[in-house]
């Protein structure tokens, strides 16, 4: 990928306001914010690599979160990953592209993503 961005939603500002600070040091394209309209309004035209969601925004409905940003989204490759905050929470079925992780680990799974995709060579 010769461009990585990376979409956050999440309520927590502080944890925005880290994490994206930390891939933008790393070369990736960040858009962080507690809004899911933004969200998508930005997604039609930035399309992003990675969307990493706090379960929250979910409200139990993971399936339907996901297929409309599928629907909002014009990229087959975008990669989804729900934040959780239990770490024995079960996985999202394996027919969708999205990925569990307990939210503390977040930060490696971004820095994993960051030296694959976002740092310049």
């Amino acid at each position: 990928m010769d461009n990585c961005v990376v979409f956050m939603l999440d309520e927590d500002k502080d944890f925005l306001k880290l994490y994206s600070s930390l891939l933008n040091r790393k070369g990736c394209q960040v858009f962080a914010t507690d809004n899911l309209f933004l969200l998508l309004k930005y997604a039609r035209t930035a399309i992003p690599s990675w969307v990493f969601i706090d379960e929250k925004f979910a409200q139990g409905n993971v399936e339907e979160l996901i297929n409309i940003l599928d629907k909002n989204i014009p990229s087959n490759f975008t990669r989804y990953t729900i934040m959780n905050h239990q770490k024995d929470h079960l996985p999202y079925p394996q027919n969708k592209t999205a990925d569990y992780i307990y939210k503390p680990q977040a930060l490696e799974k971004m820095m994993q993503l960051a030296e694959n995709c976002c740092i310049m060579q």
